[in-house]
Formats: structure tokens, C-alpha cells, sequence
């Protein structure tokens, strides 16, 4: 039996490291736009890929500093996230680590001032458009999806690449 658990992480803001700023990052849900099909002869109907919703990734800060908090009051600039983390797998009774690195570009949609309270931490959290988004474990790429590009890669197969083409580009 393999035993895997993930903890911790660590944010990195247009490459500059933001260690012990925030307390949870939710990475972006790829959620499929399915198009319906149906058509004379068939015994009923069914759904084919059609692209992705939009994607959105929030960011829950202990307090983040200062450059951190101009870099998402500006909603016309992107921003550049790298998420790692680390899987420890036990399979043999050896606890072996390997990295969990998430790429995520995007548009800051909210800047919150956060919630004071006496004797309490306080915390803000930002919300990011989503338009990229690439997971890799271990150095083996999982996913990768580029909304502007029309980039959708599995394992590192371009499942697009023969929709650009058709396309021209």
C-alpha cells in the first residue's frame, strides 16, 4: 500500500517568496464546458468537450507585506503565482518527499483591507482571474491549460495542437 500526504506550501508572487504571509491557497478547479450533441437516429443525447470555465485562485493572507499588496491592488497588471509544496510518499516504509509545483497567471479581482479584531490574527484574502495554470509532481507535468493560447496538455500531450493548426494558429 502507498501512502501519500501533502503539507505546507509556499507562495511565490511575480517570483519573490511570500513564506509565513498566508495561511491557505486554493489553486484553480478546471471545470470542462461540455456542448451538447444530438441528432436524428441517436437513442439519446451526450455531452462533448467544449473548452473551460473560468478558472480562479484565493489566497487567504495572515498579512501579506507591502509589495505583496501592491502587486494585487492592481487589477491591470498580471500576476505571476508559483505554489510548491511537497508529497510525502511511504511505500516501503522509507518516507520519501518529492515536489508539488503549481503554475498559475492571472488578474487580482479583489484587494481586501482585511478584518481587525482584538486578539485575533487578522486575515484578508485575494481572488485571482485565472488564464493560466500548469501542475507538475515530481517534475512529471500533470496538467497544463493556457486560456489565451488554446494550450490544454495532458502528461505533456498538446490535446490542441490539431485544433491551432486547423485554426492557424
Amino acid at each position: 500500500m502507498k501512502v501519500t500526504k501533502v503539507y505546507d506550501a509556499n507562495i511565490f508572487v511575480n517570483n519573490t517568496s511570500t513564506h509565513g504571509q498566508a495561511s491557505e491557497v486554493t489553486p484553480p478547479t478546471l471545470t470542462a464546458v461540455m456542448a451538447d450533441y444530438k441528432a436524428m437516429g441517436m437513442a439519446g443525447s451526450l455531452e462533448l468537450f467544449n473548452g473551460f470555465d473560468k478558472m480562479e485562485t484565493t489566497i487567504k493572507w495572515t498579512y501579506p507585506d507591502s509589495d505583496t499588496q501592491k502587486v494585487f491592488a492592481n487589477f491591470r497588471k498580471p500576476i505571476d503565482l508559483m505554489i510548491r509544496s511537497s508529497k510525502a510518499e511511504c511505500e516501503t516504509g522509507e518516507i520519501v518527499e518529492v515536489p508539488i509545483v503549481m503554475y498559475v497567471k492571472g488578474y487580482s479581482k479583489t484587494h481586501p483591507a482585511g478584518t481587525f479584531k482584538a486578539k485575533e490574527d487578522t486575515e484578508l484574502e485575494s481572488s485571482l482571474a485565472v488564464n493560466y495554470y500548469r501542475l507538475e509532481i515530481d517534475g512529471d507535468p500533470i496538467v497544463e491549460v493556457d486560456v489565451l493560447n488554446n494550450i490544454y496538455k495532458v502528461g505533456g500531450e498538446d490535446l490542441l495542437a490539431e485544433r491551432r493548426q486547423n485554426l492557424g494558429i
